[in-house]
């Protein structure tokens, strides 16, 4: 692995932690904390087997799918229609909604909630993790491959190339959507929250095409 590429990934992490704690969201915090050290050993280190950190990228993304589900399996609280037009209830609460606008909010009330990233992109950092994780198996197995070359050839290696092309796609693909809802959030004013996909998108480019 090049120097570039070990840096660019240490750096990609770190991004990646910075967002997620402007977001205040713990799974997500400790996600990236996990996947900065992972990404600090597999670069300079080399302490932990890379099929250790691939389980361990793959359990907090699986953790992370969890949470976001049962978040949004939760209902609502809504006050009753009765108190809020009687006036007993006070003004009507504003749903805990990631999407909601700051104009939104009720006159005279200052918007004051921590800024969330939307769902699109809780859903697409959980995806990455996995991709993260048979990216780093694929890089331990790569470099298993280079200290031992020779071996069996034709069909194993059409299989690996079929695979290896099917990710590349879907990383392209996935690293696009990331993009395009960091940008959604620097249009919405939330950079530092930006700063999660910005970094899970650089992360997998990065191992893909430079490790």
């Amino acid at each position: 692995m090049s120097s570039l590429a070990s840096f660019l990934m240490v750096a990609s992490g770190v991004l990646c932690l910075f967002g997620a704690v402007a977001s205040k969201r713990k799974p997500a915090m400790v996600a990236a904390t996990v996947m900065v050290v992972a990404m600090a050993d597999l670069a300079y280190t080399a302490l932990v087997p890379p099929v250790v950190w691939s389980g361990a990228l793959l359990i907090v993304g699986l953790g992370l799918a969890v949470f976001l589900r049962t978040r949004s399996s939760i209902p609502t609280p809504r006050r009753s229609p009765a108190l809020v037009m009687s006036g007993l209830g006070g003004p009507p609460e504003i749903e805990d909604d990631d999407c909601a606008r700051p104009g939104g909010a009720a006159p005279g009330r200052s918007w004051s909630r921590a800024p969330h990233p939307g769902p699109s992109s809780r859903v697409l950092c959980a995806m990455a993790y996995p991709v993260m994780a048979w990216q780093v198996l694929n890089h331990g197995a790569h470099m298993g491959g280079s200290a031992h070359a020779g071996g069996h050839g034709g069909h194993h290696a059409g299989d690996m190339t079929l695979i290896s092309t099917f990710l590349t796609v879907a990383v392209v693909v996935l690293a696009a959507c990331l993009v395009v809802c960091a940008i959604h959030d620097i249009a919405r004013r939330r950079l530092f929250v930006s700063l999660d996909c910005w970094g899970m998108a650089a992360m997998i480019v990065v191992m893909q095409f430079l490790h």
